[in-house]
C-alpha cells in the first residue's frame, strides 16, 4: 500500500487503524453471535432430549393378537379413539329391536270371522253326508286345505259341540286381531301370538291357521328408510383411556379389542412405534430449526445477557422436566404458568411470549399431543402476557394467578359443550385447573425473589419496593443528609418524567436517583447542599483533600448499597451518574499553587454512564443544583443554563458511552426546562408581604 501524504498527513495510517477497527468489531460481533448460537442450543438440547427421552415404549418389544403380556402395559398418553365394534353392535341391536312399519289391510277381521262361521255351519249341513262326501264338498266350497284328522274330528262333533268350538275359536281370534296379525314378507307371526290364548290345543291352532289372514303386512319400504334414518344418527363411539392407565395386565391375552386401543396408542406392532418415534423426531426437528431463528431474532439481546439466559434456562428446563415426571393423570394442575410470569417480570413480556409458546410446543409430544390440553394453555399465555403488564406489586402476582385459573375453567368449560363431555369430569377439571393457575400465581411469588438474587436480575416490582421512602436506607439519608435528600428527590423528578419522554425506564431512573448520591450520608457536611449553618470545611483544607473527599462518596455509596442489598444496576449509577467529571474548582484552585498538577488527579473515578438511564441522572444531578444558583428563574435563562450544562458534558465526552441521539437530548432539555419551570415558578405576592 502506497503512503500517500496530505497536509502533512499519512492517510493511509489512518486507514489502516480504521480497517483495523472495522475488523476488531466485525470479529466482536461475530464472537457474540457464535455464543448466542451456543446458547440456544444447550436450550434446544435440554428440550429435545427430555421429549424424546419419554418414548421409551420403543423399547416395550413386539406384541401381536394372542400374546401374553409379560409386564403391565399402560396408555402412555391419553388415548382417544373411535370404537369401530361398538358402533356396528348399537347398529345391531337396533335393527333387531327397530318397530317396523306396517300397512293396515281393512275389513281383515271380519271376513275372517264371516268365514269361520260359514266353515262351521257348513259342516253342520254336511252331516247328512258320508264322512268322504262332505271332506271334500267343505274342500271345494272354502277353498282351502284341510287335513283329513281335522276334519274328521270336527265332522264326528254335535252341533251343540260344533256351536261351543266355534264361538271359542271366534273368541280367539278376536283376541288375536286385537294384538296385530302381521306378516313380515312371507312369514305369519302366530307363535308369539298364540302364547296370549289360553288352553289352545292343536285342533284350535290348526283351524286358526288355515283361517286367520294378516290385517297387517310390513312395508319393506318404509321400513327400510326409518332404519337408515336412525342409522345415520348413530354418532362415533369414542373411548377415552387416560394416561397412565393400564391398558394390560400382566399374564392377559391380547384379544382384538386390545388391539385396537394398543394400535390407537400406537404400541402395536413395531413398526407403528418407530412411525410414532420419527414423527415425533420430525416434528421437534422443525420445531427446533423455527425455535432457533425465533430466538436470534428477537431474543438476541436477552439470550446474550448472561444473568437473562441463566434465569431463561433453569425456568425452561425445570418446565420440560416437570412435564416429563409428572404423573400424565396430573398434568392439568402442574401450574406451568409460573414459567409464563416469572419471565416476563423478570426480563420483558416478548420473552414470555417467546419461551412461554414454545416450551408448551414442546411439551405437547410428552402430552400425546393433546389437542384439548395445548388450547387450554395457548390461552392462560395469552392472559398472563396481559396481566404481566398489570403487576406491579407482589400481590398482582397472586391475582394473576387466579386470573389464569378463571380462564382455564372457562376455555375447558367452553370446550365440554362444544364436544359433548361428560359435565362431570369437566368440572372435575375445571376444580383443578383453576387451583393450577392460582398455584402458579403463589409459586411466583415464592420463586422471584430467589431468581432476583440469583442471577441479579432487577425487576419493576423490586425497584418499587426500593422506592418506597421508609426504606431504611433512604430514612437515614433524610435524617443525615436531608438537603442531599432533598436534591435526590429533585433529581429523580427529572429523570423519571426525561428518560419516560426517551423511552427509557422511568421505574429504574426515579429509584436510582433516589440513591445515587447515598455515599454523602458518610460525611454530609462536606457537600454544600447540607451546610446550613453557612460554615465551609472545605475551606481549611487543601485542594486534593477537599477532592479525595468528594469523590468518594460514590465508593462509599457503593459499599453501603452492599451492605443494604441493593441491586448492582442501582449501585452502578452511583459511580456512574458523575462518570470522570472534573473538579474545576478545586483543580483550578490547585493549579494557582501547583501549576503541573495532572488534571486527572481531579476527576471522578468513573465509568461514564453507560446507558440512557445513567446519562439523564447525570445530567439531572448536574441541572438540579446548577438551577438553584440562577438568580433569574425564566424559561430562556433555565434553557441557556441547561444547554451550557450539557454541551460541556458532551465537549468532556461523559455522555460517549450511553448511545445518547441528539434528537433524545433534545426532549431531555425540553423536558427538564418544563419540570424545572414548573417547580421554580414565580408566586404571586398577596397583600401585606414582601
Amino acid at each position: 500500500m502506497k503512503k500517500i501524504e496530505l497536509f502533512g498527513r499519512r492517510l493511509t495510517i489512518g486507514f489502516e487503524k480504521k480497517e483495523k477497527m472495522k475488523k476488531e468489531i466485525k470479529d466482536l460481533e461475530y464472537s457474540v453471535k457464535e455464543v448466542v448460537d451456543e446458547k440456544i442450543i444447550y436450550l434446544i438440547l435440554i428440550l429435545v432430549m427430555t421429549v424424546v427421552s419419554a418414548n421409551t415404549y420403543l423399547f416395550n418389544g413386539y406384541l401381536k393378537l394372542g400374546d401374553v403380556a409379560i409386564r403391565d402395559i399402560v396408555a402412555p398418553t391419553d388415548i382417544v379413539y373411535n370404537d369401530i365394534a361398538a358402533k356396528e353392535k348399537i347398529i345391531s341391536d337396533i335393527i333387531e329391536n327397530s318397530q317396523k312399519e306396517y300397512i293396515v289391510v281393512e275389513n281383515v277381521k271380519e271376513e275372517t270371522i264371516q268365514k269361520v262361521e260359514d266353515f262351521f255351519q257348513q259342516i253342520k249341513k254336511e252331516k247328512y253326508t258320508d264322512l268322504d262326501r262332505a271332506y271334500q264338498n267343505i274342500k271345494d266350497s272354502f277353498n282351502i286345505e284341510i287335513s283329513s284328522d281335522l276334519f274328521t274330528y270336527l265332522f264326528k262333533k254335535s252341533d251343540d259341540q260344533l256351536d261351543d268350538l266355534r264361538d271359542k275359536y271366534l273368541n280367539d281370534i278376536n283376541i288375536l286381531y286385537k294384538y296385530g296379525v302381521k306378516k313380515d314378507g312371507n312369514l305369519l307371526r302366530f307363535n308369539s301370538l298364540f302364547e296370549k290364548l289360553d288352553k289352545l290345543d292343536l285342533y284350535e291352532e290348526r283351524v286358526i291357521k288355515i283361517f286367520v289372514k294378516p290385517n297387517y303386512i310390513l312395508d319393506s319400504k318404509k321400513t327400510e328408510e326409518l332404519l337408515n334414518e336412525k342409522i345415520e344418527q348413530i354418532k362415533d363411539v369414542s373411548v377415552r383411556i387416560k394416561a397412565g392407565s393400564v391398558i394390560l395386565k400382566k399374564g392377559e391375552v391380547i384379544s382384538e379389542k386390545k388391539v385396537a386401543i394398543l394400535k390407537n396408542a400406537g404400541l402395536y406392532g413395531q413398526t407403528s412405534k418407530v412411525i410414532k418415534f420419527m414423527g415425533t423426531l420430525v416434528y421437534l426437528l422443525i420445531l427446533s430449526i423455527v425455535f432457533k431463528n425465533i430466538c436470534k431474532t428477537f431474543l438476541f439481546n436477552e439470550i446474550r445477557k448472561k444473568s437473562y439466559y441463566s434465569a431463561i434456562m433453569l425456568s425452561i428446563a425445570v418446565g420440560i422436566i416437570s412435564f416429563r415426571i409428572i404423573d400424565p393423570n396430573w398434568k392439568y394442575i402442574l401450574p406451568i404458568e409460573t414459567v409464563f410470569i416469572l419471565l416476563g417480570i423478570l426480563i420483558n413480556v416478548k420473552t414470555s411470549l417467546i419461551m412461554g409458546g414454545f416450551l408448551i410446543l414442546y411439551g405437547i409430544p410428552l402430552n400425546g399431543f393433546n389437542i384439548e390440553y395445548l388450547v387450554i394453555e395457548i390461552f392462560s399465555l395469552i392472559v398472563s402476557l396481559y396481566l404481566i403488564k398489570k403487576i406491579k406489586n407482589r400481590t398482582n402476582i397472586i391475582n394473576t394467578g387466579i386470573y389464569i385459573g378463571m380462564t382455564k375453567v372457562f376455555i375447558v368449560l367452553t370446550m365440554a359443550v362444544g364436544m359433548n363431555i361428560e359435565f362431570i369430569d369437566s368440572l372435575v377439571k375445571s376444580g383443578i385447573l383453576f387451583l393450577s393457575g392460582a398455584f402458579a400465581g403463589m409459586l411466583t411469588i415464592a420463586l422471584l425473589p430467589y431468581f432476583e438474587r440469583t442471577f441479579n436480575i432487577l425487576t419493576d416490582i423490586k425497584l418499587l419496593e426500593l422506592g418506597d421512602l421508609s426504606q431504611p436506607l433512604l430514612r437515614r439519608l433524610s435524617v443525615n443528609a436531608p438537603g442531599t435528600f432533598h436534591h435526590s428527590m429533585m433529581v429523580a423528578t427529572l429523570s423519571e418524567q426525561a428518560t419516560e419522554a426517551i423511552g427509557g425506564n422511568h421505574v429504574f431512573a426515579r429509584v436510582a436517583s433516589y440513591y445515587h448520591d447515598i455515599g454523602k450520608i458518610k460525611r454530609p457536611q462536606f457537600y454544600v447542599e447540607n451546610q446550613a449553618d453557612g460554615v465551609n470545611p472545605h475551606n481549611n483544607l487543601s485542594p486534593s483533600m477537599s477532592t479525595l473527599i468528594i469523590t468518594s462518596h460514590t465508593k462509599d455509596g457503593d459499599e453501603m448499597g452492599r451492605e443494604y442489598n441493593l441491586p448492582k444496576e442501582i449501585r452502578d449509577i452511583m459511580y456512574e451518574h458523575q462518570g470522570t467529571t472534573l473538579l474545576a474548582y478545586f483543580y483550578n484552585k490547585a493549579k494557582q499553587s501547583n501549576p503541573y498538577l495532572e488534571e486527572s488527579d481531579f476527576r471522578y473515578s468513573g465509568p461514564k454512564p453507560r446507558s440512557k438511564e445513567s446519562a439523564v441522572i447525570m445530567l439531572a444531578d448536574s441541572i438540579e443544583a446548577a438551577v438553584r444558583s440562577l438568580d433569574e428563574k425564566t424559561p430562556i435563562t433555565i434553557e441557556k443554563m441547561l444547554r451550557k450544562i450539557i454541551t460541556s458534558k458532551i465537549e468532556d465526552q461523559q455522555l460517549s458511552d450511553a448511545d445518547l441521539t441528539f434528537k433524545e437530548i433534545e426532549i431531555i432539555i425540553q423536558s427538564f426546562t418544563k419540570i424545572l419551570m414548573s417547580i421554580h415558578h414565580v408566586r404571586i405576592k398577596y397583600p401585606g408581604q414582601k
